[in-house]
């Protein structure tokens, strides 16, 4: 507030962190912040490479009203994501997959409880892209993989 007056607006954001672990180690209270964590390389096929580079220099060139409309793909993955966020709400997470993500926390030694929510969003939100309404085995693996290893005590 200031001077008496006071504006809200809704948003809705997400903040992407990039590191190089050559650079130094964050610490863990700073990574456990984090939600998931991917390891990303640089593209090694020259072909895959080149295709890379070529929509990055198309999408530059692009008015403001052409990246809107985009390409049939980009509005079918739009439409994938419209539905999978609705339904993301009808997602179920049974007691016994609960408890054993937080067995899993437990024996890891993750501290605190934001390993345990991680893996949870983020498996209900792989079932909701697959349409399920239900998690399933493989949705908790990939939700570990990408929630846990950051966490990990002496493995950040």
């Amino acid at each position: 507030m200031r001077e008496g007056v006071s504006y809200r607006h809704p948003s809705r954001f997400l903040l992407v962190g990039t590191m190089n672990p050559e650079e130094g180690e964050l610490r863990p209270q700073l990574l456990d912040r984090f939600g998931l964590c991917v390891e990303i390389s640089g593209e090694r096929d020259v072909g895959f490479r080149k295709s890379i580079v070529e929509r990055v220099l198309l999408f530059e060139g692009r008015t403001r009203g052409s990246i809107r409309c985009g390409t049939a793909r980009t509005r079918s993955c739009g439409l994938w994501l419209r539905t999978a966020r609705a339904g993301l709400g009808q997602v179920y997470i049974a007691d016994h997959l609960l408890k054993m993500v937080t067995e899993v926390n437990v024996t890891l030694g993750i501290a605190g409880h934001r390993g345990d929510l991680a893996i949870l969003k983020t498996a209900r939100a792989l079932a909701a892209l697959r349409g399920g309404v239900e998690l399933s085995a493989a949705d908790l693996r990939e939700a570990i993989r990408l929630a846990l290893p950051h966490r990990v005590p002496g493995r950040g």
